[in-house]
């Protein structure tokens, strides 16, 4: 369980640095279901999946960062596994109520190659301007170093509300092409570790330039869990939006 000095940390800072939250074992049985659906990554439907690294139409080439949405829709078996059950106290701790799954997805960073995350939020991705209290998790499936794209936040930036986020590559992925990197918080963790963040939190990920695959599992938990999209205020915003579309 997290203590209250982390707890008082994740509220100053945007996010929380957890060294030792899983055991070997709890990583080797999310990375056991991962890696089969990334061993047919192609085949999948093209929907879940896209290399965020691409600038258009691959042509059939390896993907770079290779990216899969909701992993556990396509294995139910993620969710029962122990992270997955310990993300969701550490949610419940840090939100002060209980939570539910509200996303996942895994970004597998193939060796040696420059493809960074950009500069962002995640809340930039959301589609909507109502802020939920959300809890995002990245759980890497092996130790990692600034050398193989560990996580980077800048502390305190989730208090400046959402910032104005540019698209690169194929149109997907956002950016803050101004983000303060000079105050980064570099984030290496030993195997076990992991991080969780506010979806205000500016964070990114660099290349990969080890000779592994760089593994990660992210998973996101808030109050309203799935039926996010339902909450009256993102309804009423939709409403709106279409309103406006429709004069």
């Amino acid at each position: 369980m997290l203590s209250r000095e982390e707890m008082s940390r994740f509220a100053r800072d945007g996010f929380l640095v957890v060294p030792e939250a899983l055991g070997a074992a709890a990583i080797e049985e999310v990375r056991a279901l991962l890696d089969p659906l990334f061993t047919r990554f192609r085949h999948l439907p093209t929907d879940v999946r896209r290399d965020l690294a691409a600038a258009g139409p691959t042509n059939g080439a390896a993907p770079r960062s290779a990216e899969i949405e909701r992993p556990s829709r396509l294995d139910p078996r993620l969710r029962a596994t122990e992270a997955f059950r310990r993300c969701r106290e550490m949610a419940e701790a840090l939100g002060g109520r209980a939570v539910g799954y509200s996303f996942d997805h895994a970004i597998y960073k193939a060796p040696f190659n420059d493809a960074e995350t950009p500069w962002h939020q995640d809340h930039a991705y959301n589609g909507h301007r109502r802020l939920l209290r959300t809890f995002h998790f990245w759980i890497p499936l092996q130790p990692v170093t600034v050398e193989s794209g560990c996580m980077q936040f800048i502390p305190g930036s989730q208090s400046a509300g959402l910032l104005e986020h540019g698209r690169r590559g194929d149109g997907h992925v956002r950016a803050v092409e101004d983000a303060e990197s000079s105050r980064a918080v570099v984030c290496p963790l030993p195997l076990g570790g992991l991080t969780v963040h506010h979806p205000l939190t500016l964070h990114y990920t660099g290349p990969n330039r080890t000779g592994d695959v760089r593994r990660a599992w992210i998973v996101h938990f808030g109050p309203w869990g799935r039926l996010a999209k339902w909450h009256p205020s993102i309804v009423v915003e939709k409403v709106a939006r279409l309103a406006t579309g429709l004069r």
